[in-house]
């Protein structure tokens, strides 16, 4: 079997996908192909039905940002110094940060990604969420490999995450990176380990459809840049040309090309929650791991 190890300047950010979900047992090609033909009319309806009321194409239906209610329901949950509204006709993205047990971001990281993004045309807001988790009691929930956090009905995503957010905001879940020899600082994930990809499968972070997770990192260049490439992991795959020097390249800038950061503003509306089944059907994901499994 072909085996595939992504990863941005060395930091072991792989790409990923909702392959943890598939990762309680083997499956074939045919399978896989049947599971995503059947999740990918779903996720086209979606995207047609989202299409048609959402005029700016970032996810956000029209009406939701048309709507006081909604606006005073965000401004309850962040507050009004971090949530400053919605417009029709702008292309917004939500980032909704939570963070379990003491971990923490850096100002410089969130200010970095905001300013890239509204540079480029993408009306970003920072929304740490006002909650801190306690470690111990995720762990006993819920879990803390990628799939107890991001996949499944008894995931932290299912249980923690308000579901009139799962459809207009990003959400990134900030864990702390575990401390056993040889892997310290990161997170386990199934679908990694069975694709004989990170180090035993063990990985910085990982996204799948609208949400994501990091392990807590102690430079702030590094964080910038894994928190940065999960988040543009919403619209976008990796790049191997060595000219590429953005987080979904080389990752020596914390940047996306010009070509990149076209396809991510036309890839918002990925923000929708569809289940993450609709990533069956980026390119990157096929080329850059089922393709390698599937051999």
């Amino acid at each position: 079997m072909k085996h595939v190890s992504l990863q941005v300047q060395g930091n072991g950010a792989p790409f990923t996908s909702i392959a943890d979900a598939m990762a309680d047992g083997p499956r074939t090609r045919r399978s896989l192909l049947l599971s995503a033909g059947a999740a990918g009319s779903v996720s086209i309806v979606g995207h047609v039905r989202a299409s048609a009321e959402d005029s700016d194409g970032d996810g956000i239906p029209d009406r939701t940002k048309r709507s006081a209610a909604f606006h005073r329901r965000l401004e309850s949950i962040f507050g009004a110094e971090q949530f400053s509204g919605l417009e029709v006709g702008r292309r917004d993205l939500l980032l909704d940060v939570r963070y379990v047990g003491e971990t923490q971001l850096v100002p410089s990281t969130k200010r970095t990604i905001v300013e890239q993004c509204r540079a480029r045309g993408i009306h970003a807001q920072w929304l740490d969420y006002p909650r801190r988790y306690d470690l111990e009691e995720v762990t006993e929930r819920y879990g803390t490999a990628v799939k107890d956090l991001l996949w499944g009905r008894r995931s932290f995503y299912a249980g923690e995450i308000e579901s009139d957010l799962k459809n207009v905001a990003l959400q990134l879940v900030v864990v702390p990176g575990v401390s056993k020899p040889g892997v310290e600082g990161r997170i386990y994930s199934h679908w990694m380990d069975t694709t004989g990809s990170g180090i035993d499968g063990y990985v910085n972070g990982f996204s799948v459809g609208n949400r994501a997770v990091v392990a807590e990192r102690d430079d702030p260049l590094e964080e910038a840049r894994l928190v940065f490439h999960e988040i543009a992991h919403l619209a976008l795959c990796h790049d191997d040309d060595p000219e590429n020097t953005g987080v979904m390249g080389t990752g020596d800038d914390v940047d996306l090309t010009d070509e990149e950061w076209e396809r991510f503003r036309d890839g918002l509306s990925n923000v929708r929650d569809r289940t993450g089944y609709d990533v069956l059907f980026r390119p990157c994901l096929w080329h850059e791991n089922l393709s390698a499994v599937l051999e």
